[in-house]
C-alpha cells in the first residue's frame, strides 16, 4: 500500500508542471512576491519549524532559468534538556510549483547512553543519530484559483527517510531497539496541507494552515520506523504583527507505536511550538521558537528552545 501512496504523489508532483506547460506559451500572470516566508522546518520543507504549510519557499524571485528558481538555505538548533538537534535544510522551487529539499538532522543524544548502559550494563558507542531526509512537494493548487477568493493554497508531496545510526545502536543493545517495535531504519512520509492567508480581519494579515501526514516514524524518524502507519493531523497560524515581526504557533500529533523502557523509552507525545520570526531583508529570516516535546527517549522535554536563520538566494 505504501508503495502505491508513494507512486501516487509522485505522479502528481510530475503532472503539475507537465500540466502548465502544455497550457500554452502564454506567460502567467505576476503575482506581487510575497514576504520571504514561510520559514524552513526542520524536515527542509516551507513552514514553521516544526509543521508544513502549503506556501513554497522563494516562489516569486527572478528564476536562474525558465525551470529553476533560487534555492533556499536554512540552519536550525533546538536545545531540549541535555540533548540538542541540529538541522541543516535546503530546498529548491521548480515551476513555480514544485518544491524539492533536503534535510540533515543530528540528534546529540546527551545522557542517553550512559543511562542505557546502567540499565542494561552494555555499552552504546553512538553519541548521537543522524537522519538524512529528501522530499518533493507540488502546490496542486495555487490560492485563489478558479477566481475562488476564498480558495486555499493545497500542497502535497513525499518525503523518504534515512536513519544512519539505529541499526549500530540495535546491535549494540543486543536487539533491543528492534524489540520495542522499530522494524527499518528507513520510511516514507506522505504529507497533504491547506494554506490561506487572510487580510482584513486584523489589522495585519495573518496566515492558517492545516494538514495530514501518512508516517511510520518513530519520534519523526530519529528513533526509527516501525512499520505501522498512522495518519496525524498538523496545523499552524502565523500572525503578523509589524510588516516585518510575526509570532507563529504550531501543533504536530504524533503516533505513539513503541514500547516503553522506564527511564529509557518514554511515550510519544504531540508536539506544540511557539516561533517568534523577524524579516531581516528580503534574503534572511531569523526565527526563535519555543517548544513543548513531552517525553523524548529518557527525559520529558517541556522546556525546549530552538534559533533558525534562514536565507532566500
Amino acid at each position: 500500500m505504501s508503495r502505491v501512496m508513494m507512486l501516487l504523489v509522485l505522479l502528481a508532483v510530475l503532472a503539475v508542471p507537465l500540466a502548465a506547460a502544455e497550457e500554452g506559451a502564454q506567460e502567467p500572470e505576476k503575482k506581487p512576491c510575497p514576504p520571504p516566508l514561510p520559514f524552513h522546518t526542520v524536515e527542509g520543507t516551507g513552514g514553521v519549524l516544526l509543521t508544513d504549510t502549503a506556501y513554497i519557499c522563494n516562489i516569486c524571485e527572478e528564476p536562474l532559468c525558465a525551470c529553476f528558481s533560487r534555492p533556499t538555505v536554512a540552519a536550525t538548533a533546538v536545545f531540549f534538556g541535555d540533548k540538542w538537534l541540529q538541522a541543516y535544510t535546503v530546498s529548491e522551487c521548480l515551476f513555480q510549483r514544485v518544491e524539492l529539499s533536503y534535510a540533515f538532522q543530528y540528534l546529540g543524544l546527551g545522557g542517553w547512553p550512559e543511562d542505557a548502559r546502567l540499565a542494561t550494563k552494555l555499552d552504546v558507542r553512538e553519541d548521537h543519530v543522524a537522519m538524512h531526509v529528501v522530499g518533493a512537494r507540488a502546490m496542486l493548487i495555487q490560492e485563489g484559483d478558479f477566481g475562488l477568493s476564498w480558495m486555499p493554497a493545497i500542497t502535497a508531496g513525499a518525503r523518504f527517510k534515512f536513519n544512519e545510526d539505529v541499526w549500530d545502536i540495535d546491535s549494540d543493545l543486543n536487539g533491543a531497539v528492534r524489540a520495542l517495535g522499530v522494524t527499518d531504519n528507513e520510511g516514507w512520509d506522505y504529507t497533504a496541507t491547506a494554506s490561506k492567508t487572510f487580510s482584513g480581519i486584523l489589522p495585519k494579515p495573518f496566515i492558517l494552515s492545516v494538514g495530514l501526514r501518512n508516517t511510520e516514524a518513530a519520534q519523526t524518524g530519529l528513533l526509527g520506523f516501525s512499520g505501522k502507519r498512522d495518519t496525524v493531523v498538523e496545523t499552524s497560524a502565523i500572525f503578523f504583527l509589524t510588516d516585518r515581526l510575526l509570532l507563529a504557533g504550531e501543533y504536530r500529533q504524533k503516533p505513539d507505536r513503541l514500547g516503553r523502557v522506564p527511564g529509557l523509552v518514554g511515550k510519544e507525545e504531540d508536539w506544540w511550538a511557539v516561533a517568534l520570526g523577524y524579516i531581516v531583508n528580503d534574503n534572511l529570516t531569523v526565527a526563535f521558537g519555543f517548544t513543548q516535546l513531552g517525553e523524548v527517549m529518557n527525559n520529558t522535554e517541556n522546556s525546549a528552545w530552538g534559533v533558525q536563520l534562514k536565507w532566500e538566494f
